[in-house]
């Protein structure tokens, strides 16, 4: 009886030492990966800060992927979870409240932003290898979706479209109620349409890695967010934009010429003027974007070829 009991402490000791050992080697591991990501002293020594702060800007970055990455229900809990991981790591120069932590990081989110999505950028391409290029391409996608929001009245205001549902209800009840028994209108009233932000996402599609992206109330137009992204950032050199149908028209496609290629998806109701001569001499399908309003105020045409895939029975 007296050797079970010690081969069982000697048993809890020895799992006990593993944890241990496992716990020091993960809190290694993730603390070079955050000195990897945010270096200290580099990346935000070309930006001003207010001169009361008591945070570095490096340690609130850190400590916000730290805050990002924890499984709690509440953004306050997952900030306490936060504080005892810094406190653990050593990271002492960060926001010490709930509140400075928010509020540096709205303050200061364009900056933020900008700095360690440049930073990530670089890490993407220094690591990516043979995945960075697909022969000599960086192919690009880009899409847009929309994601519903808890309603809140800051995510009203901040998403919901100008005016939404003034005069709709009405219309949408009248439209619905008829041919409906009352008990049942009674019971499912018509609401307002819950706040939605539009998410227009840039990837790299060889990693499989976001890139960059823009966010907007639930009117927002993705080709404008792709041709903002394209006049405030920087891309490799043979860039390969790839997108679906919709991301179409003479302004959309000149903006991506003017920083890369692009490869669109395009249905039946984009006009494009073949160039018959150039169709013979290239011996491919050389079209021209050329809207009548372009044309009459003396701009060039885009001079694109127009790519056929048959999939089964379908020409795409």
């Amino acid at each position: 009886m007296a050797r079970r009991k010690q081969s069982k402490r000697c048993e809890r000791n020895r799992k006990r030492r593993q944890r241990e050992v496992s716990r020091r080697r993960n809190k290694e591991l993730f603390d070079a990966l955050l000195a990897w990501l945010i270096p200290e002293g580099e990346l935000f020594t070309k930006d001003q800060f207010h001169g009361n702060i008591k945070w570095s800007p490096e340690q609130l970055a850190q400590q916000s992927v730290i805050w990002a990455l924890q499984d709690a229900l509440h953004v306050t809990d997952a900030f306490t979870m936060t504080l005892e991981i810094c406190e653990e790591l050593k990271i002492q120069e960060a926001a010490k409240t709930y509140t400075t932590f928010i509020n540096a990081l709205a303050r200061y989110r364009k900056v933020l932003n900008l700095r360690l999505g440049q930073q990530f950028q670089a890490l993407a391409e220094e690591v990516g290898g043979r995945f960075w290029r697909d022969r000599n391409w960086v192919l690009m996608g880009f899409d847009g979706s929309r994601a519903t929001t808890p309603r809140t009245v800051s995510n009203e205001k901040e998403f919901c479209a100008p005016n939404y549902g003034k005069g709709k209800t009405a219309k949408y009840r009248k439209k619905k109620t008829k041919g409906m028994r009352r008990r049942k209108n009674e019971k499912n009233k018509p609401e307002p349409q819950a706040p939605q932000v539009w998410i227009t996402m840039m990837w790299h599609m060889g990693l499989r890695l976001p890139w960059t992206w823009r966010l907007g109330p639930s009117n927002s137009s993705e080709r404008g967010h792709v041709m903002e992204i394209l006049k405030e950032e920087e891309f490799p050199e043979d860039t390969l934009f790839c997108g679906d149908a919709g991301f179409v028209g003479y302004d959309f496609w000149k903006s991506i010429l003017d920083v890369g290629h692009f490869l669109i998806r395009v249905g039946g109701n984009v006009n494009l003027l073949s160039e018959e001569a150039d169709v013979k001499r290239l011996g491919g399908g050389i079209v021209l974007c050329w809207p009548k309003g372009k044309m009459d105020s003396g701009e060039e045409p885009l001079r694109l070829r127009l790519v056929k895939v048959k999939i089964g029975k379908t020409t795409m």
